[in-house]
């Protein structure tokens, strides 16, 4: 039967609005993207921020018999977080509930929680949540259940399967459930009684059949994601705990996952970590049994194969290259809540592989500093491999689990496979003590020889480890679509009924998810595979694993970076298939979410795995788009800065006295009118500054140390908003704080003239940005008597910008200089409480441990609004692109207490923005060390 979707559409409007709802074919492909080598692109797209959006949704699709699809983060890897017909995505804002029980047991947390954030919250209190999957700074709680992944240390027994208390459901025909309400219950139980009574009597027939049962117990000894927790079957009689169990894993195919309280574990408070180096694979696996309890809270196995992946890259320990081939390596951690139960396991370990022979002593350290180094071999392969992996190929990651017992023989058939079907390149590593292997193989989908030869090897590992092992197709990412051919080959027909039947229980209707778990096509895993065209160095490294969008300023706005280069993929594809004029057709729609949105604040490279840089790329694909009319503006500005620099200035303070006489109405009606002659006329703000001023140093005393002081373009150009208690410039104030701790302070004699050059770069004007840096450098370098001197810079981003100039003197960013250099130097009294933001240019430059100390130091309490990363100003582009900043401070407001009054920062472009979205005032760090210090 055909599906109207306009009328889908149409309705979904009506229900939803259209923010809510999109059919745009450019974004459609853009939001279909997860980390998942498949593609599927939706028909509709449904951001929904509540309950009531998702009930609606689920409404439309059941009168229509759309099939609906749930995506969390989209970091899952096998293909169950795409689908046909309506893509419903977690929303930026709601689903974000945190709330923890009065004795830490438990914490509730909404679907669209970030793991990170929730054990953020448990770690003052010595707790956090049971599962610990790799993407737990990403993932999302609704995907963490639902896919029921797991990590390195959580094993069988936290996992969400273990912890979970209870579950808010939405099922397919818009019925809430609370399993932890006893109300809730009632009232389904009276509605759905027929689905109660047809659990609990599968359970029933389930432990009535003892070989089933028995069958079940076994492969759950192992960590397994294949098919549905039938295991719940024969734990549980209670038809409620049924649901809760079985919902976990279940990849949104039987309801909608609202919301999920779990039983927090402990963490604990003491770790050590040894590194085992063993001649070869066998001696390493066979370390694993004996080591197997309380005195071992992880082990990860790495094959030779993966110690030569990593072998001479940034970060990992030099004497790999000595290692004789064939070596292993065990990596094992010990915890405990203090140092002497910690020493006893340490202890235990050591004793228990004393009789195996290794290639160094083991000994164990408890120095962050040393065992981060080996937990940075186990972290830094997915990135090594995925970021130098040949052009135009993906990267695949699968896991499976067999008893530890057969681990060794099970690595080397595995390794038999890769050169069997032409992945030389496969590694293997893994979680050793729940026997669970992770391979990355790095396939090229070019053509259908490539398709076929993926199949073959595929087919070839489930019949290795379901037939020879009996081991997991999936142990902790999820059936998906990736092993759906192979469901019923591992579990055998009995267990694979009794699956179907519960999909039928929940989802009568097989709208929710259809195809992923069970799916009757023997070819599913090699259909709708992604293309990978080469593009681009930025854009031929990307995995689309979707690290970068939890810290993207725009992701809720229109795109992250992995939709945009997705796009981008699509486009080349596209020209690449000879259709120009699609290409053409989908550039052009693109160009606003993908080139001209992108706030390039790099906050993306610091979250991306292969170290990607999004911001870059836009810049690049900027320049084609510079006219020649343009590029001679850009000429002239880079040629007469000081003049424009001027101008602008005294224009800012015009702007004041003409807002002040006429209002916000005329002011607005006036800029809009000047925007339709010149795209350089900004958007109005009723809390644009005023123009800045330079001030002029007093003169040197005999007998104290000098700097060299350049003020950035923004503290010279915009002074004090209207919101700002103080009505001195930046740079005043620097001279001033300066000049009390004993500076003499000097500045270029041309201060206006110079630039970092951020401005042109960020226009895709390369040529102009680095002469206009390097024009800086040059000047300030020879007022430094030969590098005597130190250069302080007063805007974050302009320091980073000229210090990737290279330049040969100390150039120092006064937020460092100030930690450094002045806080020894004043006499501070505290304010009572301030707003601190560590935006994009403080992470990049890992100075937010020092803001941090300075706000300490000046205020009894520092409030950090959570999840403002970025401010979206970009520099000068909000001024043009306002929608940005309004996007990434949308939150800010409501997330500072009415008793502050006043926000820190070390960029004035940013302060701009963080102003007009908060309500209080946003300044330099400078104002505050300097009032506090009079």
């Amino acid at each position: 039967m055909s599906i109207n979707y306009n009328a889908v559409y149409q309705d979904l409007i009506k229900q939803l609005g259209e923010s809510a709802v999109s059919n745009d074919p450019v974004r459609r492909f853009a939001w279909s993207t997860d980390a998942s080598y498949f593609r599927i692109v939706p028909e509709i797209v449904v951001h929904a921020d509540n309950l009531t959006q998702v009930k609606h949704t689920l409404a439309v699709a059941s009168a229509y018999k759309v099939p609906v699809t749930f995506r969390a983060a989209g970091t899952s890897l096998s293909g169950q977080a795409i689908g046909e017909g309506i893509l419903l995505m977690l929303g930026h804002d709601g689903f974000r509930t945190i709330e923890v029980s009065a004795d830490s047991q438990k914490i509730t947390l909404g679907a669209a929680v970030i793991g990170a954030d929730a054990n953020a919250v448990l770690r003052p209190l010595d707790k956090k949540i049971g599962p610990d999957p790799a993407t737990l700074a990403s993932a999302m709680v609704g995907g963490i259940v639902s896919n029921n992944a797991s990590g390195m240390c959580c094993g069988t027994a936290q996992n969400s399967y273990q912890t979970i208390a209870s579950a808010k459901l939405l099922f397919a025909d818009g019925t809430e459930l609370n399993t932890g309400c006893d109300k809730s219950k009632a009232a389904f139980a009276k509605s759905h009684g027929e689905l109660l009574d047809s659990l609990t009597a599968l359970a029933k027939l389930t432990r009535s059949n003892d070989v089933l049962t028995q069958r079940i117990r076994k492969k759950y000894s192992i960590k397994n994601t294949t098919g549905y927790s039938i295991n719940s079957l024969v734990d549980f009689e209670e038809p409620f705990e049924l649901i809760n169990h079985l919902i976990v894993g279940a990849e949104g195919t039987l309801a909608f996952v609202e919301e999920v309280t779990y039983n927090t574990v402990d963490e604990a408070k003491f770790k050590a970590s040894a590194m085992a180096v063993f001649f070869n694979m066998v001696d390493a696996a066979s370390a694993i049994p004996p080591i197997i309890g309380h005195s071992v809270a992880a082990a990860e196995l790495l094959d030779w194969a993966s110690i030569q992946a990593v072998t001479g890259k940034k970060g990992m320990p030099d004497w790999l290259s000595t290692l004789p081939a064939g070596a292993a390596i065990l990596l094992i951690e010990s915890r405990a809540n203090d140092a002497q139960t910690l020493e006893s396991y340490t202890q235990d370990v050591i004793a228990k592989l004393a009789h195996l022979k290794t290639e160094r002593p083991i000994t164990f350290s408890s120095d962050a500093s040393v065992y981060s180094k080996y937990w940075a071999m186990r972290s830094g392969l997915f990135p090594i491999i995925g970021g130098e992996r040949p052009k135009g190929s993906s990267v695949i990651i699968e896991d499976v689990a067999f008893n530890v017992e057969h681990l060794a023989e099970a690595a080397a058939d595995l390794t038999q496979l890769f050169h069997k079907h032409g992945y030389p390149e496969g590694v293997i590593y893994g979680h050793a003590l729940a026997g669970n292997f992770h391979f990355i193989i790095t396939p090229t989908f070019a053509s259908q020889t490539d398709i076929d030869r993926f199949q073959g090897f595929m087919q070839d590992v489930a019949e290795m480890v379901i037939h020879k092992y009996d081991g997991s197709m999936k142990a902790e990412h999820g059936t998906g679509r990736a092993v759906a051919p192979f469901v019923e080959m591992e579990w055998g027909a009995d267990a694979y009924t009794l699956m179907k039947r519960i999909k039928h229980i929940f989802d009568p209707q097989g709208l929710l998810n259809p195809g992923v778990i069970l799916n009757d096509d023997s070819t599913v895993h090699v259909k709708n595979i992604k293309p990978c065209p080469v593009v681009d160095d930025f854009i031929d490294k990307c995995i689309e694993c979707g690290f970068c969008e939890k810290t993207c300023p725009t992701s809720a706005l229109n795109f992250s970076p992995r939709q945009r280069i997705a796009t981008l993929r699509e486009i080349e594809r596209l020209e690449q298939s000879g259709d120009k004029a699609a290409a053409a057709e989908m550039r052009a729609a693109a160009k606003y979410d993908v080139v001209d949105t992108c706030a390039a604040c790099q906050l993306c490279t610091i979250a991306c795995p292969v170290d990607n840089s999004m911001g870059q790329l836009v810049r690049k694909l900027r320049t084609p788009y510079i006219s020649t009319t343009e590029q001679k503006v850009l000429d002239f500005q880079a040629k007469h800065f000081g003049a424009v620099n001027q101008v602008i200035s005294s224009g800012f303070d015009m702007l004041g006295v003409i807002h002040k006489i006429t209002g916000d109405g005329i002011t607005h009606a006036l800029m809009k009118t000047g925007r339709l002659i010149s795209k350089e006329v900004p958007y109005w703000n009723p809390d644009f500054p005023k123009g800045g001023k330079l001030p002029t140093p007093s003169p040197a005393k005999v007998g104290q140390e000098t700097v060299v002081y350049f003020p950035a373009c923004g503290g010279r150009t915009f002074g004090p908003t209207p919101k700002d208690p103080d009505n001195r410039t930046l740079p005043e104030v620097v001279v001033t704080l300066l000049e009390r701790a004993g500076y003499n302070v000097i500045t270029p004699e041309k201060t206006r003239d110079l630039c970092c050059g951020q401005m042109w770069e960020s226009k895709g004007d390369f040529k102009n940005a680095d002469a206009k840096r390097q024009e800086l450098i040059d000047t300030v370098s020879k007022m430094t008597h030969g590098g005597k001197l130190p250069v302080v810079v007063d805007a974050l981003s302009c320091t980073y910008r000229t210090l990737s100039g290279n330049p040969k003197v100390q150039i120092i960013d006064l937020v460092e200089f100030m930690h450094d250099n002045l806080l020894t130097k004043l006499n501070i009294s505290k304010k009572v409480n301030v707003a601190l933001h560590l935006g994009c240019s403080a992470r990049k430059m890992k100075l937010e441990p020092k803001m941090q100390a300075i706000a300490d130091a000046c205020s009894a309490q520092v409030l950090k609004p959570a999840g403002i990363d970025c401010c979206g100003y970009a520099g000068e582009k909000g001024l043009y692109k306002p929608e940005i900043n309004a996007s990434a401070l949308r939150n800010i407001k409501k997330l500072i207490p009415v008793e502050i009054k006043e926000g820190y920062y070390a960029n004035r472009m940013c302060e701009v923005g963080l102003t007009q979205h908060s309500g209080i005032s946003y300044r330099h760090l400078a104002y505050l060390l300097e009032e506090c210090s009079r």
